[in-house]
């Protein structure tokens, strides 16, 4: 017996389904890079399927040996959540190191073009 509440199963979907929609429609529009949108709508068809199929959440939550439905959704949702914490960091780091780059690269341009002003 599947023990999700009605009211957990109609939040699920209906956040889920607005979420999914709402990136599509973002990412059709141009608003949204293509991977950032891959990884909501991922999210958001994970988190549809566990409140269409909750009898999928009750066997994944008894498999790993918790007790409440509703505690194993939760954890989804954290664990997700840390997933893109993780992946937005990353991409963090990686612009951070460009920004430097590209600050390296102006004071040398600016520098040469001092000099160059000099000598004219």
């Amino acid at each position: 017996m599947v023990s999700m509440a009605l009211s957990l199963k109609i939040i699920l979907i209906l956040g889920s389904g607005f979420v999914l929609f709402y990136v599509i429609y973002n990412a059709i529009k141009s608003k949204m890079n293509i991977r950032y949108a891959i990884l909501w709508i991922s999210w958001s068809l994970i988190v549809l399927l566990l409140g269409i199929f909750p009898g999928a959440a009750e066997f994944f939550s008894r498999l790993i040996g918790i007790e409440s439905v509703t505690n194993f959704v939760f954890l989804v949702m954290i664990a997700l959540l840390f997933v893109f914490n993780y992946y937005t960091y990353v991409k963090m780091s990686t612009l951070e190191e460009h920004d430097k780059k590209l600050n390296y690269e102006l004071a040398v341009t600016k520098k040469k073009l001092e000099e160059y002003e000099k000598k004219q």
